[in-house]
């Protein structure tokens, strides 16, 4: 490819974070979505610039998706260090250079598993007891469903390392969607509909953290009996910690 036809492909946005005279190599690096690590020396992938979309021939929507759910299930595994094309095209029963046509690279792989099929909905319902009811009902069954062992490795592995393809679907998993209810909290409040007194963050961090430690201390045999009390669960759930707030009307939005 010739350094024009490689310009073409990497945007100015890239280019600018490599210092000095620019290099043929800084631009081939810069079109693979890397940018350079100063503390380091070395490159590291830049989040923002992993293509996403189709890099070659049109998408087979069911092909994608047995691909997106093996790399889940491959992940769920081997983690982060054992997740590469090659082990995913096993899994899934395609040829490693079909991938390539499809994700330019593994991050985008990883990336693109996460955010398709790892539904993130964030606040639902009209009321603080409706959002926080379907926020548990969601996270009970995310963390005990087909994908449960990739979003919990998540969850181990944000908290054990530093890798940016890690946080960003950490982000899209628990982050953003559960700042976003945060947010919804406290709209409820300002509004009048949750009392004065009420601290959203631990009323939040109550039904989060009480989800979590459920799902997480279940036995594997005790899994599908559970899945039917799980309504009656987060009823009792909500019920326990809106009922223990200062007395004061929970009313729905109109």
């Amino acid at each position: 490819m010739r350094t024009k036809d490689l310009h073409t492909h990497a945007s100015v946005s890239r280019l600018s974070k490599f210092p000095g005279p620019l290099r043929i190599i800084d631009v081939v690096n810069a079109a693979a979505g890397l940018c350079p690590n100063e503390r380091r020396g070395d490159f590291v992938v830049d989040i923002h610039a992993v293509q996403r979309g189709p890099v070659g021939r049109p998408r087979n929507v069911e092909a994608d998706g047995k691909i997106l759910k093996a790399a889940l299930a491959l992940y769920g595994d081997a983690g982060w260090h054992g997740f590469n094309m090659t082990k995913v095209a096993k899994a899934a029963g395609v040829g490693k250079s079909s991938m390539y046509t499809r994700w330019a690279n593994v991050e985008e792989l990883f990336l693109e598993a996460f955010r398709t099929v790892v539904a993130a909905p964030g606040p639902v319902g009209d009321s603080a007891r409706e959002v926080l009811s379907n926020e548990a009902e969601y996270r009970m069954r995310l963390y005990l469903g087909e994908h449960a062992q990739a979003v919990r490795r998540l969850f181990v592995e944000m908290a054990c390392e530093v890798n940016p393809v890690v946080r960003a679907a950490y982000l899209h998993t628990y982050q953003d969607p559960i700042a976003a209810i945060r947010t919804r909290l406290w709209e409820f409040k300002s509004a009048g509909l949750l009392p004065e007194g009420t601290s959203v963050t631990r009323l939040l961090d109550a039904i989060e953290g009480s989800v979590l430690m459920r799902a997480f201390s279940l036995m594997p045999e005790n899994i599908d009996c559970f899945l039917g009390e799980i309504p009656e669960y987060v009823e009792n759930l909500v019920n326990d910690q809106l009922d223990a707030l200062p007395l004061q009307a929970l009313r729905s939005v109109s």
